[in-house]
């Protein structure tokens, strides 16, 4: 199997699930710039992993591989889709964990694959939280790639009655708040 590992230059552990795909023997081309549907028919794509993009797929492309791309999120969705989503449930006391959910034409709507809670203390940071989060979505990724990649996983519909989508403008100001920037305690959001 061909896969696409969709991520961004910023990142720093551009491996890990890249390796963890290699190790069920598929091949992996890492892309940091946009995904289209040319790029995807033209080397013979498989399967579409999305980990921190930039960017949003396109419908036709969306629509040319069903069940075929899959996002890693860092939030108990349907709660905190998009923009940093360590932060709201902190803020806004909503649900706190990590999501593996297929990609649909909205911003992390998909159906849900997998799902894992996480909770958190006072004494914890905004990093310390976003680490936890990583380390819990590698894991859960890592534990259903092979059902995943194989058809395998059974996915659920997300209630779109419920939940919070939050962008990057959302946060605009926040962070110049924070008396600690990442390093501030839980205790001093709430």
């Amino acid at each position: 199997m061909k896969v696409v590992y969709y991520t961004n230059k910023q990142i720093t552990d551009l491996e890990i699930i890249p390796g963890i795909i290699r190790k069920t023997g598929d091949d992996v081309i890492t892309k940091t710039d946009r995904v289209t549907l040319d790029f995807v028919k033209n080397n013979n794509i498989d399967f579409i992993v999305s980990d921190r993009s930039r960017y949003l797929l396109r419908k036709d492309l969306i629509d040319y591989m069903p069940k075929k791309i899959a996002n890693l999120h860092p939030s108990f969705l349907p709660w905190n889709r998009g923009y940093h989503p360590n932060y709201w449930p902190i803020k806004e006391g909503t649900p706190y964990g990590v999501t593996l959910h297929f990609i649909d034409e909205g911003i992390d709507t998909g159906a849900i694959i997998a799902q894992t809670r996480a909770f958190y203390s006072e004494e914890d940071t905004l990093k310390t939280t976003y680490d936890r989060l990583r380390r819990l979505m590698v894991s859960l990724f890592k534990v259903c790639w092979p059902e995943l990649r194989d058809e395998q996983m059974t996915e659920k519909p997300q209630n779109k009655d419920e939940g919070s989508l939050h962008y990057k403008r959302d946060f605009k100001g926040v962070f110049e708040k924070l008396p600690n920037g990442w390093d501030t305690k839980v205790k001093d959001i709430v």
